[in-house]
């Protein structure tokens, strides 16, 4: 009989140790057991990272000098409407045609919501407007398209509407678009957990795992047609006297009494 009573009473003991004593922990164990996995598919998933990013800058090197100031003209990072708007005047001039007028549209939506979540890619691009009005005989019309749609700048017409007249005059009005590629920086994860890094590096491989860079592009026959139409515009050098209401040295005379 007090075998078995000396067997509860160690049952109980061990019961009541365990829930006082081991079980705080246990659940730290096995917090420690969670955050040990979750830095193994980390590790694992930077080690991805990198031979994707290794595969990439060796695909990337490969590319000339010449086809990134090309693709810089094709996709560029800022609208630039003055280059646009000397490219058609000069366009217009070439073909003998009148350019009546040209509105470059700047979009007005925002891409502030499409990195919300884990993972999820922004557009890579954004679209501006254009709106321009055209009149010329139809063969010099036609060549002027003809130039627009082998021209280095992307320039994708929407919409043309058109009126002649018996001098053989046409004016078209034309809708069209173009694209362009802001460089904005990554935003940084408002959220201070200790698996920010884990997710960080998730988002940045589904963005690696997104990027394709096809080398063939640069050797094939319709990039090699296009035509890079695009003005440089210079600045002038000097912009005149920091202040016009004082004259140089050279240029003052002394007042005679």
């Amino acid at each position: 009989m007090l075998r078995f009573f000396l067997i509860i009473l160690f049952l109980i003991t061990a019961i009541v140790i365990f829930f006082t004593q081991t079980q705080p922990y246990y659940k730290d164990i096995k917090t420690l057991i969670a955050e040990r996995d979750e830095y193994q598919v980390a590790l694992v998933d930077s080690r991805e990272l990198q031979t994707l990013r290794d595969q990439l800058l060796s695909q990337y090197n490969t590319i000339s000098q010449d086809d990134f100031n090309r693709l810089g003209k094709i996709l560029p990072v800022s609208i630039d409407s003055g280059s646009i708007i000397v490219m058609f005047e000069d366009r217009a001039r070439e073909n003998g045609i009148l350019l009546k007028k040209i509105d470059v549209i700047e979009s007005k939506e925002s891409t502030s919501d499409s990195t919300t979540a884990l993972g999820a890619l922004p557009l890579p691009y954004k679209t501006v407007g254009l709106s321009f009005s055209i009149s010329g005989s139809y063969a010099s019309v036609l060549s002027f398209f003809s130039d627009l749609e082998k021209n280095l700048r992307l320039i994708d017409i929407k919409s043309i509407s058109f009126s002649s007249s018996p001098a053989d005059i046409y004016e078209f009005n034309v809708s069209a678009k173009t694209y362009f590629t802001p460089v904005s920086p990554l935003t940084a994860v408002a959220d201070t957990k200790k698996s920010e890094g884990t997710k960080e590096i998730l988002s940045m491989l589904t963005k690696l795992r997104a990027v394709k860079i096809d080398t063939d592009f640069f050797s094939g026959d319709i990039y090699k047609s296009l035509v890079d139409f695009l003005p440089v515009l210079e600045m002038p050098k000097e912009y005149g006297r920091p202040n016009p209401f004082i004259l140089p040295p050279e240029a003052a005379t002394p007042i005679k009494k």
